[in-house]
């Protein structure tokens, strides 16, 4: 009798490279639900605004009726109605003066305090951190009143320049935030290089911190923009004469003065959103990368 030798069964092991990471494949199905997910979640969010701009084109008898999403036959006259009615362009010419008046007093002012609370160090500069920080948790519509008083006793009442520092106040916290951030996150050898070689205090911040800073800036240009584009609740305490008005007031008037003209609602309402679509669309790779800054070390 012949003895039977026994091996012991050899594992198969797989090597790692170091340093190279194991990719593991998803199953197509998964792949797929996944795709299908997303593309019904992005249809279901656009078919609002597809349904509001669509309508647009449409008479009230066929909006009431519910006859489809598209417009059959188109029309134009809800635009015709929203210029010679309400006369909206005058009240978008302030809206965008608001807009960019606001939007570019909060990046002056919120650049200038978030730079050196990003680089130096100095008594207080926690205090003053946390105070410019917990300004976004104050709720804006329990100061209705006391920011009423003080518009009214600095005599800025029903005043284009009055909403316009407002809105620059009012967007300033929120700027700062995502400035000194940005900032927290940008080295600073470059900049003590730069004043090894002589470089001054506003020449760093012109040509070294602000190209750096560019989609930070661009994302909280392109959100304060939005905000104070859309908003209706200040722009209605504040102000009182139409022609400070500013263009969601305006939309309002078609209930108010005309009865519902629901066309003209829409049509505005459509010129209205192309605006803040438009500019996110020219910057968006620039917000895109200051909205990721600092999500990979």
């Amino acid at each position: 009798m012949t003895a039977t030798t026994l091996r012991p069964a050899t594992r198969s092991t797989s090597t790692v490279t170091p340093g190279r990471s194991v990719r593991r494949t998803r199953p197509i199905w998964a792949t797929v639900v996944v795709y299908a997910f997303l593309a019904a979640v992005t249809l279901a969010s656009l078919l609002p605004t597809v349904w509001v701009m669509s309508s647009a084109f449409k008479t009230a008898s066929q909006i009431n009726s519910g006859s489809g999403l598209l417009p059959s036959p188109w029309t134009l006259q809800g635009f015709v109605d929203a210029f010679t009615q309400i006369h909206l362009h005058a009240y978008i010419g302030n809206t965008v003066l608001y807009a960019v008046g606001g939007t570019t007093g909060a990046l002056i002012t919120a650049f200038l305090a978030a730079y050196p609370l990003a680089r130096y160090s100095f008594r207080g500069r926690n205090a003053l951190v946390a105070t410019f920080s917990l300004a976004l948790a104050i709720p804006l519509v329990g100061l209705a009143t006391p920011l009423f008083f003080v518009v009214r006793s600095l005599e800025m009442f029903d005043s284009r320049l009055g909403l316009v520092i407002f809105y620059s106040a009012l967007e300033f916290p929120f700027t700062f935030i995502v400035l000194r951030s940005f900032l927290l996150s940008l080295p600073g050898e470059i900049e003590e290089a730069a004043i090894m070689d002589g470089a001054g205090y506003l020449a760093i911040i012109r040509r070294i911190v602000v190209p750096l800073a560019r989609p930070a800036i661009a994302t909280v240009c392109v959100v304060a923009f939005v905000k104070i584009w859309n908003e209706f609740f200040f722009a209605n305490l504040l102000t009182v004469s139409a022609d400070n008005h500013n263009v969601q007031l305006a939309l309002a008037g078609f209930k108010s003065q005309f009865g519902f003209n629901i066309t003209g609602a829409l049509a505005g309402a459509t010129m209205v959103m192309l605006v803040p679509i438009g500019l996110f669309l020219i910057l968006q790779r620039q917000v895109i990368a200051g909205l990721t800054a600092g999500a990979v070390k």
